[in-house]
């Protein structure tokens, strides 16, 4: 396992990075000032820690570090949380915050949560939250009875998974203007005032899980979306993309171009996701071989990357076992 801790040089940042290795069995931590423009071993970080009082330009920093690190997910330390600070920092896509009065259990905890696709957010916090009379209990569930439209329920869905409002719209393909005022229906008809407490009532919500599920199902989970910050590759007519029976270290989505998977004789076009089955099957090897027939342009996905996604969004987990499951169904009707 690779962390990547970033702040000034000194003794906090030595005493932190001591404190990481002791993380996992394999943790490596690499200090750095600022996120580097390029990774020395091509190894991209599976967590990013920041010191949050050095964070300028919240936004700018974050923003680069997502255009580098892609599903990453990143914990910000700070010297004393406030709820506008948290939730601003939770916006931009931070997946988790942890006070640096914290003991070195509540850090792992935060950066197992977060390497499982949750959002953490500072005990102080949490309790302050609980202590005030709008946030509901954690015994209490929410109104069956609330009434959001489907697109509120999105947007919601959304937000429970730790999306900044620019993602929420990028996603759903609508202004962040829109998800804004969305935003704003949503707290007031939960009776909540920030992110925080609108992710804690989602999380029991039946409509919220329903809403998920019902995307995955439908195909409507934009995996082109959750796909976009990845390594981009082009590919010429004829070239072999992979071969039955080689080792399988990425997954494809193909963004244009067709493909042909010869030994079944089909051919393939844009939105079509390749070499799932064998990052996921136990011999992790080839099951076609894949040669684009056209021109094709394709988002590269790693077995490490695909396999964070698979944790990070459910969604996405029940996509490609529907996927998985239909490939398979169809070889078994195709040797029948």
């Amino acid at each position: 396992m690779k962390i990547l801790l970033t702040g000034p040089a000194g003794l906090f940042r030595e005493g932190v990075a001591a404190l990481l290795r002791g993380f996992a069995q394999d943790a490596e931590v690499h200090a750095a000032d600022r996120l580097p423009d390029r990774w020395p071993d091509e190894r991209k970080p599976d967590c990013i820690v920041m010191d949050g009082d050095r964070l300028n330009d919240v936004r700018a920093q974050l923003d680069a570090a997502r255009e580098r690190v892609g599903t990453t997910p990143v914990i910000v330390l700070l010297s004393m949380a406030t709820r506008e600070q948290v939730d601003e920092l939770i916006a931009t896509g931070v997946a988790g915050c942890v006070e640096k009065s914290a003991s070195a259990e509540l850090l792992f905890g935060a950066i197992g949560l977060v390497l499982a696709g949750g959002v953490s957010l500072p005990r102080s916090l949490l309790s302050s939250e609980r202590s005030e009379l709008r946030m509901p209990s954690g015994n209490v569930a929410p109104d069956p009875n609330l009434h959001l439209t489907p697109r509120q329920l999105e947007v919601l869905a959304l937000l429970a998974r730790g999306r900044s409002n620019k993602t929420i719209a990028r996603e759903l393909d609508v202004a962040e203007a829109t998800v804004k005022t969305h935003l704003t229906t949503i707290f007031k008809a939960l009776n909540v005032s920030s992110r925080g407490e609108a992710s804690a009532v989602a999380a029991r919500m039946a409509k919220i899980r329903e809403t998920q599920v019902d995307h995955a199902i439908s195909g409507q989970l934009p995996v082109a979306r959750l796909l976009a910050r990845m390594e981009s590759q082009r590919f010429r007519p004829g070239e072999v993309l992979f071969r039955k029976g080689d080792p399988s270290g990425q997954m494809f989505y193909v963004e244009k171009g067709t493909v042909r998977l010869s030994e079944l004789g089909i051919e393939l076009g844009a939105g079509t996701v390749l070499g799932e089955i064998g990052l996921f099957s136990p011999e992790h090897r080839r099951t076609s071989t894949v040669i684009c027939k056209t021109d094709c342009e394709m988002r590269t996905v790693s077995a490490a990357d695909a396999i964070r996604l698979y944790y990070q969004e459910p969604e996405f987990a029940l996509y490609l076992v529907q996927l998985i499951a239909s490939r398979l169904q169809a070889d078994k009707d195709r040797g029948a």
